[in-house]
C-alpha cells in the first residue's frame, strides 16, 4: 500500500470519527432536552429524571434514545414516508451545531432525508448579487456539485424560480427540462422539493431534495415538516443575515441615502416592493417608511420606465441601473432577494463635472518652485496622456510645432505675466490650451494653472466648413462665369431705325445667390426685332444652364419666323424635356420697325410698363401660363403700336419684388418712377434702377426702349 493511500484511509477514518461523534453528540442532546422536559413535568432531580426516561422507554419497547425523541416532540409521528420524529430532532440538534454548509447538508440529509428515501440534496446560499451559491450537499457526487456550484442571475433553474417568486416547488414526477435542475438525468423521474430558505425578514437561500422515483403526492404532513427542514437551515446561515446587516451598515455610511425592499408578488407576478431598511437621507424617518410599500410612499415611481419598472427589471436581470429623477441621482441594485435604491441630490461638484465633460475640458496646475503637475482626473482623457507631466516634457507630444509653440506661450505668460490660449495638433486631436500665472506676494510667477480643451469636433468642423465655403465659392465663381458668358457685363446692342435700346443687368447683393434672369435682343432674319426677358427660378450652377438652355433654345425658335405665343409653347415643350425640368418665366416680343408695331407674349411674366405722355402703366395681360408648369398650355399674343417718344420697359420681378410689401404696391412705386421725364435711355435705365434700388435678396435684368 502506498503512503498516498495509507494517507486517504487514515482521512476517511478520521471523517466517520469525526461524523460518529457528531450524531454521538447530537443524540447526546436530545436525550438531555428530554430530560430537562420530565424535570419540569414530575420533578425531582436529573438522576430521577434520567431513570424514568428508562422506564418509560422499556415499558414501550424503544431506545432511551427514540422515547427522548417521543417525549420532545408534541405532534403525533406522521404518516408513513414523512419525516421520522428521531431523525427530525437529531437534524435539528445537529444543524444546530453545523460549522459550515457541508456540516449542515449531512445533518439534514443522513438524519431527516435519508430515512423517507431521499437520493440527494443541495443546499444554496443568496449573494447580494443574486447569485445562487451552493454551500453544501450530499448525493451529486463531485463532478455535478461542480457544474451546479454557482448560479449567476441569468440562469434558468427551479431554485431559481424558488427564490425569485419566494414559493415553494412540489414536483412529484421530475422536471420538465433536466437543465432546470441538477442530476436530473440521473433520476429523470424522480420527485422534488425545492423550498426557500428564510428568516423572518429575507430568503437566505434554497435547497432542493431530490427522490429517484415519483410520488404521488406530497401529502399536508409532508409538505410541513420540509418546510421545517428548510427552516432549520436559516440558523446556519445567520453569517449571510450578518453579512446582510454589515453590508446595510457599510451602504448607510457611504451612500447619501439607501433603502432596501423585497417585492411583493401576485401569481407570480411582482406587484409592489416592501420597505425593509432604510438609511438617513430620506425625506420621510425610518420608521414611517419600513414595512411600508414602495408604490404608497412614491406614487410617481410607477411613471412609464421610472423606478418601479426598473426596480423589476434589476430584480429580473440582475443588471444595476442609474438614471436621474428630477434634481436627483437614483441607482437601483440587486441585493439578494430584492433591491437597493440610493439617490442623492445632484450638487454643484457634480454640475461642474458634467460641464467639464460636457466641454471636453481637464484642469491642471504646475509648480515653477517644486516642479509638482496637478491634474483633475478628466485631464489624461483629455488631452490622451498616460500620467500628469510638465507642459515643456508634455509639448514633445503635441506634434511637430508643439515645442515651439508651448515655448511662446510659456514666454508670455511667465515672462509677460498675462494670460495665453494656444492650440496643438496632434495626429489623433486637437488641443486647446489656456494657462495663466499664479504670483506670489511679491509679484513672482511661482505656478501655471489652466487648462486643456479637446476642440477636435470643433477642428473638424471648421475644416468642414471651409472645404465646403472653397467649394461653393469654386461653384459661385462658375456660376459667374456662366452668367456673364451669356449675359456680359458690356453688350453690344443691334442698331434698328428709329429706336433707342438699353439694358441693365445687376446680380443679387449676395454673390452665392446667382440666379437666372437673363435678357436678349437680335436682329431676325425677317427684320423685326425680338426682345426678352425672363426668369429662371432657383439660384445656382443648375438654374444658369436652365437660363442658358432656354435663352438659346428661344433664340433658335425665333430664327424660324413663328409668332411669340408659337415660340412660348415650344419653349415650355423643351423645358419640360431638359434632364432637370426647368421652371420659370418669359416675356418674348417682336418689334417690326417698319410699321413701329410689337407683337408680344408672355409665360406667367409681369407685363410690359409703357409711358405715353408722361404717363407711365402697366400693359394688359395676355394669358400664359408659367414654364413647366402645364404639358399643353395656350399662350396669348397681344399688338402694341408705339408712337413717337413713347418708351417700353421689360424687366425682371427683382427690379420691383420688396420683403414684406405686396407686389402691387412694388408695381405702382415702379409706375410712379417710370413717369419721370429724362431725354437719354440710357440715364432712364439708371433711373429705374436708382429710384427703385436693387433687390438685395435677387437679380435684376431691365430691358427700356425709346421711339425716336
Amino acid at each position: 500500500m502506498s503512503d498516498l493511500e495509507r494517507l486517504a484511509r487514515l482521512v476517511a477514518r478520521q471523517r466517520d470519527q469525526l461524523a460518529q461523534l457528531r450524531a454521538r453528540a447530537a443524540a447526546d442532546a436530545v436525550l438531555e432536552q428530554a430530560k430537562g422536559r420530565l424535570v419540569e413535568r414530575i420533578g425531582g432531580s436529573l438522576a430521577h429524571a434520567t431513570q424514568h426516561l428508562h422506564t418509560l422507554a422499556e415499558s414501550v419497547g424503544l431506545t432511551p434514545l427514540e422515547m427522548a425523541a417521543e417525549l420532545m416532540e408534541t405532534t403525533p409521528p406522521p404518516a408513513g414516508g414523512d419525516v421520522p420524529v428521531l431523525g427530525k430532532r437529531l437534524a435539528e440538534t445537529r444543524a444546530a451545531v453545523a460549522q459550515d454548509g457541508d456540516a449542515l447538508a449531512d445533518a439534514v440529509f443522513t438524519e431527516a432525508l435519508l430515512p423517507t428515501g431521499a437520493v440527494a440534496l443541495a443546499i444554496w446560499r443568496v449573494d447580494p448579487d443574486g447569485t445562487l451559491r451552493m454551500v453544501g450537499e450530499r448525493g451529486l457526487g463531485a463532478a455535478e456539485a461542480a457544474r451546479w456550484r454557482q448560479l449567476p442571475p441569468q440562469f434558468a433553474a427551479n431554485a431559481r424560480t424558488a427564490v425569485v417568486e419566494q414559493r415553494q416547488l412540489w414536483l412529484r414526477s421530475g422536471v420538465s427540462d433536466p437543465a432546470l435542475a441538477p442530476a436530473a438525468e440521473r433520476w429523470p423521474g424522480g420527485a422534488r422539493a425545492v423550498l426557500p430558505i428564510r428568516n423572518t425578514r429575507a430568503v437566505l437561500g434554497v435547497m432542493e431534495i431530490c427522490w429517484p422515483v415519483p410520488r404521488r403526492e406530497f401529502t399536508a404532513g409532508q409538505r410541513t415538516e420540509l418546510v421545517a427542514l428548510a427552516d432549520l437551515c436559516a440558523s446556519t446561515l445567520t453569517d449571510v443575515d450578518g453579512e446582510q446587516s454589515w453590508l446595510l451598515g457599510l451602504l448607510d455610511s457611504l451612500v447619501d441615502a439607501v433603502l432596501t425592499a423585497r417585492p411583493e408578488r401576485v401569481d407570480g407576478e411582482v406587484v409592489d416592493f416592501v420597505v425593509n431598511h432604510v438609511g438617513d437621507g430620506w425625506p420621510l424617518p425610518p420608521a414611517d417608511m419600513i414595512g411600508e410599500r414602495l408604490l404608497a410612499l412614491f406614487p410617481f415611481a410607477a411613471k412609464a420606465d421610472g423606478l418601479f419598472e426598473r426596480a423589476v427589471r434589476v430584480l429580473e436581470t440582475g443588471v444595476s441601473e442609474e438614471f436621474l429623477d428630477d434634481e436627483r441621482r437614483v441607482r437601483v441594485a440587486r441585493l439578494y432577494d430584492g433591491v437597493a435604491i440610493s439617490w442623492r441630490q445632484r450638487g454643484d461638484a457634480e454640475l461642474a463635472d458634467n460641464a467639464l465633460r460636457a466641454g471636453g475640458l481637464g484642469g491642471w496646475e504646475e509648480s515653477l518652485v517644486t516642479g509638482r503637475v496637478t491634474w483633475t482626473p478628466r485631464l489624461t482623457e483629455v488631452i490622451g496622456a498616460r500620467h500628469p507631466m510638465p507642459l515643456r516634457e508634455l509639448a514633445a507630444e503635441l506634434g511637430a510645432d508643439g515645442e515651439s509653440t508651448m515655448d511662446r506661450l510659456l514666454h508670455t505668460v511667465i515672462n509677460g505675466r498675462r494670460s495665453a490660449t494656444a492650440v496643438f495638433k496632434k495626429p489623433d486631436r486637437q488641443l486647446r490650451l489656456f494657462a495663466e500665472p499664479v504670483p506670489d506676494a511679491a509679484g513672482e510667477v511661482v505656478a501655471l494653472r489652466g487648462a486643456w480643451q479637446d476642440v477636435t469636433s470643433e477642428y473638424h468642423t471648421e475644416f468642414a466648413l471651409e472645404v465646403t465655403a472653397e467649394r461653393a465659392d469654386e461653384q459661385q465663381q462658375l456660376a459667374i462665369q456662366l452668367q456673364h458668358a451669356i449675359i456680359p457685363p458690356t453688350t453690344q446692342l443691334p442698331r434698328t431705325a428709329g429706336l433707342e435700346i438699353a439694358v441693365r443687368y445687376q446680380p443679387a447683393a449676395t454673390q452665392h445667390l446667382v440666379g437666372g434672369d437673363w435678357y436678349d435682343t437680335v436682329t431676325l432674319p425677317s427684320g423685326q426685332l425680338l426682345l426678352v426677358v425672363g426668369d429662371i427660378a432657383g439660384h445656382g450652377i443648375p438654374v444658369v444652364t436652365g437660363m442658358i438652355s432656354m435663352r438659346n433654345a428661344l433664340r433658335g425658335l425665333a430664327m424660324t419666323g413663328a409668332p411669340p405665343a408659337q415660340i412660348m409653347a415650344w419653349l415650355n415643350t423643351t423645358a419640360a424635356a431638359l434632364p432637370e425640368r426647368v421652371s420659370g418665366t418669359v416675356l418674348c416680343g417682336m418689334y417690326d420697325p417698319s410699321t413701329s408695331t410689337l407683337v408680344w407674349a408672355r409665360a406667367g411674366h409681369l407685363p410690359p410698363l409703357l409711358v405715353r405722355d408722361g404717363v407711365a402703366a402697366l400693359l394688359p395681360l395676355p394669358a400664359g401660363p408659367l414654364l413647366g408648369a402645364f404639358r399643353s398650355p395656350t399662350y396669348e399674343e397681344n399688338t402694341l403700336v408705339l408712337a413717337p417718344d413713347d418708351r417700353l420697359v421689360l424687366f425682371t420681378d427683382g427690379l420691383v419684388e420688396r420683403a414684406q410689401q405686396d407686389i402691387d404696391e412694388c408695381l405702382d412705386d415702379l409706375v410712379a418712377t417710370a413717369a419721370n421725364p429724362v431725354d437719354g435711355i440710357e440715364e432712364y435705365a439708371d433711373l429705374l434702377l436708382a429710384h427703385v434700388g436693387a433687390n438685395a435678396r435677387d437679380d435684376t435684368c431691365l430691358l427700356a426702349l425709346r421711339v425716336r
